[in-house]
């Protein structure tokens, strides 16, 4: 497992990422929600935002345990690739206001209006790995 690097940041950095969260809830039942506008910040975090009536008990157990995986994959810009980044993060808090959270919100409501993201979640990238691992030897592509 390495630390962000170019291909993590490439798969925040573009606007057809979506992320999927991944958490444990208390009796060990994992709850997956879709994290809004996933970003890599310049500090090293991880952001992005909980929309509303969308996220079930994920805030819930992030508050219980830290720990979660955060799947990126960028199914617009190459869709028959599935190539994306594996994250571990743990969970550092919430912004519920702020600038952050406006400018996701803006960004959302650019393209869904009605749709709302109730807060920023903040976390500390713990590493970074390939969705797919590089095949090790040539690939045979299909007509």
């Amino acid at each position: 497992m390495g630390l962000p690097g170019d291909r993590t940041r490439e798969f925040l950095d573009r606007r057809t990422s979506i992320a999927i969260l991944a958490t444990v809830g208390a009796q060990g039942v994992p709850e997956c929600c879709i994290l809004v506008a996933p970003r890599l910040l310049e500090d090293g975090r991880v952001a992005g935002g909980e929309e509303e009536h969308v996220g079930g008990n994920v805030f819930r157990n992030l508050r219980r345990q830290p720990r979660a995986s955060l799947l990126v994959l960028d199914p617009i810009m190459d869709p028959r690739a599935r190539d994306g980044v594996r994250l571990e993060v743990e969970f550092l808090g919430a912004e519920d206001d702020g600038e952050g959270l406006d400018h996701i919100n803006s960004w959302l409501g650019s393209f869904a209006p009605g749709r709302r993201v109730v807060r920023r979640l903040l976390f500390k990238l713990i590493s970074s790995t390939p969705y797919r691992p590089p095949p090790d030897g040539p690939v045979l592509i299909g007509t």
